[in-house]
């Protein structure tokens, strides 16, 4: 949901449209040097460990944000964001990714693919709802409507490693 409202915090602290283009490579060099580390804990510790780490990564971001909304911080304040953003996004795709083909029974997997890719894609619509509370309340709100929705995910994958059968992590 507040994915594509980091850039528009980070406008609102007087960073340019030219400087857009040093975010999203400091989201992918985020996302680069994150793999080796999101490889290591994925396979010593498990996908679910894994994912249980992102979300508590997922936090950082909307948190970071309003800080720096606050500082009125400068490109290199979002720059540092993007970072965490781009290694957040890309344990998010790999840890997920990873859990689904541990859980899945191998002859299942092409349907258990669909059932996932079916019900997580109301997620697409979500920053819409974001810009209805930009537009009604802040842009505030929409990073503490992600702080407060990581919570939840981290709540409900605690919850899964307590239901998980053993041979899953």
């Amino acid at each position: 949901m507040a994915l594509p409202f980091y850039v528009v915090a980070a406008d609102k602290s007087g960073v340019t449209p030219a400087d857009v283009g040093l975010l999203l490579g400091a989201q992918t060099a985020g996302a680069l040097a994150s793999n080796p580390v999101w490889g290591k804990l994925g396979d010593s510790a498990g996908k679910l460990r894994m994912l249980q780490t992102v979300a508590a990564i997922r936090l950082l971001p909307p948190l970071i944000v309003l800080v720096l909304l606050g500082l009125g911080a400068g490109v290199v304040g979002y720059m540092a964001l993007f970072v965490v953003i781009g290694a957040m996004m890309n344990g998010v795709t790999i840890g997920y990714l990873g859990y689904l083909m541990e859980i899945s029974p191998d002859d299942r997997r092409p349907a258990y693919s669909a059932y996932f890719n079916a019900m997580a894609s109301p997620a697409a619509l979500l920053p819409l709802f974001g810009a209805g509370l930009v537009s009604l309340v802040s842009i505030q709100a929409v990073f503490v409507a992600a702080i407060l929705a990581a919570l939840l995910q981290l709540v409900l994958l605690l919850r899964i490693s307590k239901l998980a059968p053993n041979g899953t992590r």
